[in-house]
């Protein structure tokens, strides 16, 4: 299995994988700025791209998936994790460009590129024993609707399948909004 960690970070990488980074440091195979496309991998190279703590820091978003898309292989997974838009985590970081939601992700799921495999919305400890958690997690349209800012999550994780046989149509719906 092929994996990528994209903005692998200055400490740590997922095991196995290739990292690449803005920065240089000493498990960062490639040194490359997100926001410029495309990137530096063949079409079709990657089995599982890891993205954690990364999209919310780019220009793009959309543009960042695509690439994505393109560099993952049919049926390849995608894992995010990213503060969720309710979390002080997500709008207290100046360097945060973009907030994220389950909605988020069900959106690009309309697209047909991305088909979402699971998800799961972090709570600290308080919400999780008094069951916020696991009402979030079945019905994450609705909390996210009616009661996001009243319990606040932490971060969402989604993992994502790759679907690379998405009619042109849908295709041309996500390259709209880009670039």
């Amino acid at each position: 299995m092929k994996i990528l960690d994209l903005g692998c970070g200055p400490h740590a990488k997922k095991e196995g994988a290739i990292g690449l980074d803005i920065r240089p440091a000493p498990h960062v195979d490639v040194v490359h700025d997100l926001n410029q496309f495309p990137y530096p991998f063949e079409d079709n190279e990657f089995d599982w791209i890891e993205m954690s703590h990364i999209i919310e820091h780019i220009d793009r978003p959309l543009n960042l998936m695509n690439e994505v898309h393109r560099i993952a292989k049919d049926g390849a997974t995608v894992r995010i994790i990213t503060p969720h838009y309710t979390s002080q985590l997500s709008y207290g970081d100046l360097t945060h460009y973009h907030h994220f939601g389950y909605i988020t992700f069900l959106t690009l799921q309309n697209t047909g590129l991305f088909r979402i495999k699971k998800h799961k919305i972090w709570f600290t400890d308080f919400y999780k024993a008094i069951g916020i958690s696991l009402l979030a997690n079945a019905f994450p349209r609705r909390w996210e609707k009616y009661l996001g800012f009243i319990f606040p999550a932490l971060y969402i994780e989604v993992f994502l399948e790759v679907c690379k046989t998405a009619s042109k149509e849908k295709n041309a719906l996500l390259s709209k909004y880009m670039y």
